[in-house]
């Protein structure tokens, strides 16, 4: 069982191929691999940190008992099946939703997880990286991404990310 106490993290999924889906993004205060503990199963999805992270491992015996001793079997059974919502949302979003639908709701996921808010939340992935997680081509999300930089919403960066200076301007436009 890992916490996140600080930073955010992408929860993918990969492909025979080595291609990646992005299934989640999460924030400090989150627990990551509670469903691989809950069923005594392998993990089934990847998490990589979208920003720097501070974790705490917590052993499944140890998390487990202390969910016992606390009688958090059903919130962590609720909290479970509400990952797997969600999970199937962004999939159906994934298969159904242009790119720059699919690509405005990922940035506001990972604007909304991450660790620093304020006028500006850098998304330290590339281009190249995006497009892998939400399953488009990068001239796609280059091309998304243009008309957004070009009224100022957002800036990238030299090495590689994204400035978000404003989510929900970029949100409501892919909704016109």
């Amino acid at each position: 069982m890992i916490l996140l106490s600080s930073g955010s993290t992408l929860v993918t999924l990969a492909g025979a191929n080595g291609e990646q889906t992005l299934l989640a993004v999460r924030g400090a205060g989150e627990l990551l691999g509670e469903l691989a503990v809950l069923d005594a199963q392998p993990r089934s999805a990847s998490v990589i940190a979208a920003e720097p992270c501070r974790v705490h491992l917590i052993p499944a015996p140890d998390f487990l008992a202390f969910v016992l001793e606390h009688d958090l079997t059903i919130s962590l059974l609720r909290h479970a099946i509400a990952r797997v919502r969600e999970s199937e949302a962004v999939r159906l979003e994934m298969a159904t939703a242009p790119v720059p639908v699919r690509l405005a709701a990922a940035l506001g996921r990972l604007v909304q997880a991450a660790s620093r808010h304020g006028a500006e939340t850098m998304v330290r992935l590339t281009q190249t990286e995006l497009s892998q997680l939400i399953g488009a081509s990068r001239n796609g999300v280059g091309s998304a991404i243009k008309p957004w930089r070009e009224r100022g919403w957002l800036g990238t960066e030299a090495g590689g990310g994204l400035v978000i200076r404003n989510m929900s301007a970029i949100q409501a436009d892919v909704l016109a």
